[in-house]
């Protein structure tokens, strides 16, 4: 065969080879092309199915929600019913007690005997545990209700101590304990029977929990805020209790030993902090264990001379002597019970 078709074949040759594979190239690409729209397909199936769980998911998760809506609200709307009743009827829940006291009252009046006196005084105590015990709730009640609405105006902390002297003074007397007023000629913007409710709570607690020592009730100007402290020499708050204290039927776990914890319902905090809320009056405190405890209440300051300074004023020009003697007095009552009891006691 001659050169010239020797080359030419192999030239042939080369150029089939060539288009061999490129031919196998184009149907590898054509093969591939086609995987990938079966794999696109495939996962445009998959990614609509989770689509479609995931709006199953979500439409169960919103109808879940409004379901937990609708019994939270109707859970809050009973409480609140049951707290407004509880409100309402508060005169009547205390009417048997009141009916009682004035009963045990009268029953005193006619005691001779040593024994005698001693079981009427038992009842007696009994019988203001029970009562403090229901106020205390009804006052948790109205407050949680929104019954409370605070009047306020200026009160006199000079009266207020003084009179709050007067009430606790023979409790510390008794447990041997100190309680001083600093002096102070201030007035501070509040409604003075909730005011008096808080400091009453917070010096009920700082003469329970205390063994040794005293009390002291002071005040601090702070621009236009007057800081009210009551410190004590108590057992001191554990930092892990700070706010548990604050919490319903909380005693803590304070040491009962040689008549330091003397009781108590665990309730008297919880109303300070909802009083101190209705005021809009901060109460904090800072607590060392074994060492002592101090509240503050911040009240803002007043703007002139108070209605409790006349009203005291006025008292102390009454001469001495006055009260009830010898004074008729018209009775009006719908419940018998209290109407006999209170007759007997006049």
């Amino acid at each position: 065969m001659p050169l010239r078709d020797i080359n030419d074949l192999e030239k042939l040759k080369k150029i089939n080879a060539a288009l061999v594979s490129r031919v196998e190239r184009s149907m590898d690409q054509q093969g591939n092309a086609f995987s990938l729209f079966q794999t696109a397909i495939s996962l445009e199936n998959r990614v609509r199915t989770r689509t479609e769980e995931l709006h199953s998911t979500l439409r169960r998760l919103e109808q879940s929600n409004i379901d937990l809506s609708a019994a939270k609200e109707n859970a809050e709307l009973a409480n609140l019913s049951k707290t407004r009743f509880l409100a309402a009827a508060s005169h009547d829940v205390l009417q048997p007690l009141n009916a009682a006291h004035l009963s045990v009252s009268a029953l005193a009046e006619v005691q001779t005997s040593d024994e005698g006196k001693k079981l009427v005084r038992q009842v007696e105590r009994s019988l203001e545990t029970m009562e403090d015990l229901l106020r205390t709730l009804l006052d948790i009640s109205k407050l949680d209700a929104g019954v409370v609405q605070p009047d306020i105006g200026d009160v006199s902390l000079e009266v207020l101590f003084s009179s709050l002297r007067s009430d606790f003074l023979p409790v510390a007397e008794l447990k041997g304990l100190t309680l001083k007023f600093r002096p102070v000629n201030a007035v501070v913007r509040s409604d003075r029977t909730l005011l008096r409710r808080i400091l009453q709570n917070i010096l009920s607690n700082a003469l329970r929990y205390t063994r040794s020592g005293g009390v002291l009730v002071g005040t601090r100007h702070r621009g236009d805020t007057i800081r009210i402290d009551v410190a004590d020499t108590g057992c001191g708050i554990p930092d892990d209790q700070r706010e548990a204290v604050f919490e319903e039927f909380h005693r803590g776990t304070f040491p009962t030993d040689a008549g330091l914890a003397g009781g108590g319902l665990g309730l008297g905090l919880a109303i300070v902090r909802r009083i101190a809320a209705a005021l809009g009056h901060p109460v904090t405190f800072s607590s060392k264990v074994g060492h002592g405890t101090i509240f503050h209440i911040d009240v803002p300051v007043g703007i002139g001379a108070s209605v409790d300074a006349i009203a005291s004023s006025a008292d102390m020009e009454r001469p001495r002597g006055y009260g009830l003697f010898g004074t008729k007095v018209l009775l009006v009552e719908n419940d018998v019970e209290v109407l006999q009891a209170m007759t007997s006691l006049l």
